[in-house]
């Protein structure tokens, strides 16, 4: 029996696993996607036909794909020597998506190693890149640290929710789940681990932005502070889907 259903979603057609809950494709005006097959997102690439950008600070192992891994998955690494990392995955700050009309971000990822002492794991969408995440002027993620906790957060210049407590079962080092962020009601915006809704106990409230402030991009980080922390992620797939304006 088949797995694919079709759902009206925001507007728009969206088909999905009805078991992972994971979207499969969009009919949407505007859609972002990749699988991470066949190229190696770095800065110095110029001319690289990869929609990415990265920031590499002080880390033994650049961004790549993993060798020997089917459908293509994406490596974040921080190593553990005695020093300040971040280890981003971005747009380079071209901020693409208007979060008024931006329906979903939904990314399949493992954390392979989940962070220790001052490391930190975000994943989601921000505005322009900072090293200090708390810092970036709008934000939409998930975040992690050594305990595998998941913890939710926004910040729309006004309101700041951080580490909201999402409910969710304890993270598994290794263990691909499937992730979505769901704007389609600023006044709400929703988390979802696994197609169920997480962190349903805060309000979300993002609707106060302006047009300029509500310019994001996809935006993937690891990063801790000068002491031996490790981490690692593993991204699978990436999506976002939206209106084609606000």
């Amino acid at each position: 029996m088949s797995t694919t259903r079709a759902r009206y979603k925001n507007g728009m057609i969206e088909y999905y696993n009805n078991v992972t809950q994971q979207v499969v494709d969009v009919v949407a005006p505007v859609k972002f996607y990749d699988e991470f097959l066949g190229y190696q997102p770095h800065l110095s690439e110029t001319g690289s036909k990869a929609p990415w950008l990265t920031v590499e600070v002080a880390l033994n192992t650049g961004i790549a794909l993993v060798a020997a891994t089917g459908n293509g998955v994406l490596g974040l690494i921080m190593d553990g020597d005695v020093n300040a990392e971040d280890a981003v995955l971005y747009a380079g700050d071209q901020l693409s998506f208007n979060l008024k009309a931006l329906a979903s971000i939904q990314f399949r990822a493992a954390i392979a190693v989940l962070p220790t002492l001052t490391g930190q794991i975000v994943l989601g969408v921000g505005s322009a890149h900072n090293l200090d995440k708390d810092a970036m002027t709008v934000n939409a993620w998930f975040k992690f640290d050594g305990s595998g906790d998941v913890v939710c957060e926004t910040d729309d210049t006004g309101t700041d929710n951080d580490d909201k407590a999402s409910g969710a079962t304890t993270i598994v080092a290794g263990a691909y789940h499937n992730y979505r962020i769901d704007f389609g009601d600023l006044t709400s915006v929703k988390f979802y681990l696994d197609g169920e809704r997480v962190a349903a106990a805060t309000t979300f409230d993002m609707s106060t932005l302006t047009d300029a402030e509500a310019l994001v991009q996809p935006y993937f980080s690891l990063d801790k502070d000068a002491d031996a922390g490790v981490g690692s992620l593993y991204l699978d797939s990436v999506l976002l889907w939206s209106h084609a304006s606000a």
